[in-house]
């Protein structure tokens, strides 16, 4: 009786020393709004405009947190461009809203009151509404050029303090197709999936649960 008795303790502290060893897996997210800004777009390897990137946005990610080290989440965000295309031209605007869409992973040094952790997130972005004013007139034609979205990337390094409180600070990097939207009805719109990159630096803050 007493060997079946030691048996069963030696079983249950076997079963319990295991499952502390195990991963937590619980839900997490977080909303933070923030501003992204930079001064380059780039088109190819060859050119590269002086332009104003500058935009606020909002974004919500969730996911989920396994053990306390490690966070991995699907997030979205919205972001309005309101820089100009080209410094040179200050009166043509970006007027142009992305949403990003992307898959976020987080390595986390938790500690009692600050836990910093590195982020990077990947994916893609749609362009909902792109009614930028960058036309070119030639004769009596105009062309105007509308912004489609592409790949989307960031990344930073943040802290997360009192377990609610979020700050982060990073890039961004963001990929434009566009499509020329030509007068002359003779004439299809034409699409370029060969488009603009831009990176940005960005700063957001918000809250966690």
């Amino acid at each position: 009786m007493k060997k079946i008795l030691l048996a069963v303790v030696a079983t249950i502290g076997i079963v319990s020393t295991s499952f502390a060893f195990e991963p937590v897996v619980r839900y997490s997210g977080e909303v933070n709004i923030g501003f992204a800004s930079g001064d380059k777009l780039m088109y190819g390897d060859d050119l590269a405009l002086d332009s104003s990137l500058s935009r606020p946005f909002l974004e919500t990610i969730h996911g989920v947190a396994i053990g306390q080290h490690l966070f991995v989440g699907a997030g979205l965000g919205i972001q309005a461009y309101l820089g100009a295309w080209d410094l040179e031209y200050p009166d043509e605007k970006w007027k142009t809203i992305t949403l990003p869409m992307y898959v976020n992973v987080k390595g986390i040094l938790p500690m009692r009151t600050v836990s910093p952790y590195i982020s990077a997130s990947f994916g893609g972005s749609v362009v909902p509404y792109s009614g930028s004013d960058i036309s070119i007139s030639i004769k009596e034609y105009s062309f105007s050029t509308r912004l489609k979205g592409g790949f989307y990337c960031d990344v930073g390094l943040g802290v997360n303090i009192l377990k609610w409180l979020n700050v982060c600070a990073g890039m961004q990097h963001q990929r434009f197709g566009y499509k020329f939207v030509i007068s002359d009805s003779y004439f299809p719109e034409s699409d370029n999936d060969d488009g603009y990159n831009g990176t940005s630096w960005y700063i957001k803050v918000g809250f966690n649960w």
